[in-house]
């Protein structure tokens, strides 16, 4: 098992949204049940598909701009903030037309994304 790593050392999974480099977690470099976390990119002037997970997310911004819609609440976010995204909540990333949106993800338990 890798016990450093870089980002770039990650398979980079494409989705029709967004990359994602899963560090840790069933999908990651490092396998684990409970841990799990990764990298995300959305593309500038991107919409992803609203949708939910059956665990708590933590987001972490850490570049660019764009707006989270996480229920029926729209928020302005940029580097260095922080999103909460409590389970079973739609969840929606929009991307500024003029700046990629690079975020940090953290879910409080196993979860597989496929989409």
């Amino acid at each position: 098992m890798d016990i450093v790593f870089n980002e770039k050392d990650i398979e980079k999974k494409v989705f029709h949204d967004r990359w994602v480099r899963f560090a840790f977690g069933p999908q990651g470099k490092v396998s684990t049940e409970r841990l799990n976390l990764g990298v995300t990119l959305f593309r500038e002037g991107k919409t992803s598909l609203t949708h939910r997970h059956d665990v708590d997310e933590a987001l972490y911004i850490l570049s660019g701009k764009g707006t989270v819609k996480v229920g029926e609440k729209e928020f302005k976010v940029g580097s260095g903030d922080f999103i909460s995204v409590p389970r079973g909540t739609d969840h929606t990333m929009i991307t500024d037309c003029r700046s990629d949106l690079k975020i940090f993800f953290v879910f409080s338990e196993k979860i597989v994304i496929d989409h």
